[in-house]
Order: C-alpha cells, then structure tokens, then sequence
C-alpha cells in the first residue's frame, strides 16, 4: 500500500436516523399499529412520538410527559396515567368511559370536581 492512500483520512459517513453502531437500525419504542398490554412506563417524556392506530391495555403510565404525542384512532383499555402531563395535544373526539377522574386538570379546570358538582357522585 503506498504512503499517500495510508494517510488520507476516510470520509465521514452519515448515519441514517435511528441507526446504532456496527450498521443496525434501532427501532422506535413506539410506533404506529402497535399492540401494547401490560405494560409499566414511569417518570418518561414521550415527546413527538407517533403511536396512532394501536391498542394499548392493561397499561400503566406513571409520572410521563406526553408532548405533541399522536394517539390518533387508539384505544386505551384498563390503563393508567396517574400523574400524567399531556400538553399540546389534540383531544378531539375523545370519549372517555367509565374512567376516574378525580383530580382531572384541563386547562386550570378541575374536571373531577365539576363532574362531582353535576352528578352528585
């Protein structure tokens, strides 16, 4: 090999998003169309993370941050998310059923105690 080839400094190659050393793609925790069941997830921030269209159940969500999160067409079934922040969120089409909301906080209103309020429960 000659001298000038040894000493010439390799290029830099850029890494694809999600790439890990040695070439192997690391795959996203969450994705879309992903069935999630028993699951522990505490004291996370899930920032900009695309989880719509799955199914989560039996899933507890302890102390996380939820920003700009897209949970479009999920479904949530026996999960909690006590001590949650969700912000910058859409909500539309929300339905919530036979769920707790005590202590529920949207916008400064404390919807847990207007519910009391209103229904007497």
């Amino acid at each position: 090999m000659n001298a000038a080839r040894k000493l010439r400094p390799k290029r830099a190659v850029a890494k694809p998003r999600g790439a890990a050393k040695g070439g192997a793609t690391v795959q996203p925790l969450f994705q879309p169309n992903m069935l999630v069941a028993n699951a522990d997830i505490a004291s996370s921030t899930l920032t900009r993370i695309r989880h719509d269209h799955s199914v989560i159940s039996e899933t507890r969500y302890l102390n996380c941050l939820f920003s700009e999160t897209n949970f479009e067409g999920s479904s949530f079934q026996g999960c909690g998310f006590d001590g949650c922040v969700v912000e910058n969120a859409s909500l539309r089409g929300v339905e919530l059923r036979n769920c707790d909301v005590e202590g529920l906080v949207i916008d400064g209103i404390n919807v847990g105690e207007l519910l009391k309020q209103l229904t007497g429960r």
